[in-house]
């Protein structure tokens, strides 16, 4: 096999003209999480759980992001999967993904840092599909019928963000950000969205070469990618982010 190292184009120049050109609107923004559940956030009870610190920061990142979106009455909508015992038992535990269900039937582990899991994660009524409290609110939208790496496919988060919220921005955190993260925010910009993915939101049990490969993707071809501290000053319209 023939192997190459790969050499990255400088693109800060692009991608910081690309700040200022967000013209953002307040007033037509959604914050939408993804996945930000005790699988991936707490080794007490998940099967893929981020490295403890890295857990700790999105937890924290994002709870500071939606309580302030809460203040100014940004919409937030958690998209994630609960996944019904009938799905389970007939093997759909996967997202129908040849490759995870490669990895599964031969229990090879995608998180460099935990064993293969050995159960179906995330089912209705376990403590790994719930979300962690503090990132919840009581006016907050759960879109539960998320079964792929995609957020949108075969989902109502669609019609919501469009038909119901008028949603122009999307303020995205979540895990992982190399598959869900990454897979929703491509469609969103395919549907015509404005999304602006907040990296210290979001992170990959697969580790963080995965985690920057996908935010630096991200913000060459499909998305503003911006820091929390970035994205509090976007919303509070104290400054264009730079």
């Amino acid at each position: 096999m023939v192997t190459s190292a790969i050499r990255l184009n400088d693109r800060t120049g692009f991608k910081h003209g690309m700040k200022r050109a967000l013209d953002f609107d307040r007033s037509r923004a959604v914050a939408l999480t993804i996945d930000l559940q005790r699988e991936y956030l707490d080794e007490t009870v998940g099967q893929a759980v981020l490295r403890p610190e890295e857990a700790e920061r999105v937890v924290r990142a994002n709870a500071a992001l939606l309580d302030r979106c809460r203040e100014l009455d940004i919409p937030v909508v958690h998209a994630y999967v609960v996944r019904r015992q009938s799905e389970t038992d007939r093997g759909f535990h996967t997202g129908g993904l040849a490759y995870m269900r490669a990895a599964h039937e031969h229990g090879l582990s995608q998180v460099p840092h935990r064993p293969a899991r050995t159960r179906p994660d995330r089912v209705a009524g376990t403590p790994e599909a719930e979300m962690p409290a503090v990132l919840v609110g009581d006016g907050d939208i759960h879109v539960t019928e998320k079964k792929s790496l995609d957020s949108f496919m075969a989902t109502s988060l669609e019609f919501l963000l469009g038909r119901i919220l008028g949603a122009r921005f999307i303020i995205v955190g979540g895990i992982n950000t190399d598959t869900c993260v990454y897979a929703t925010t491509f469609t969103a910009a395919n549907l015509g969205y404005a999304p602006i993915v907040v990296s210290d939101c979001v992170a990959s049990m697969r580790g963080d070469d995965n985690h920057e490969m996908a935010l630096e993707l991200m913000s060459r071809s499909i998305a503003w990618v911006l820091t929390l501290d970035e994205t509090l000053a976007l919303l509070d319209g104290d400054a264009r982010a730079s």
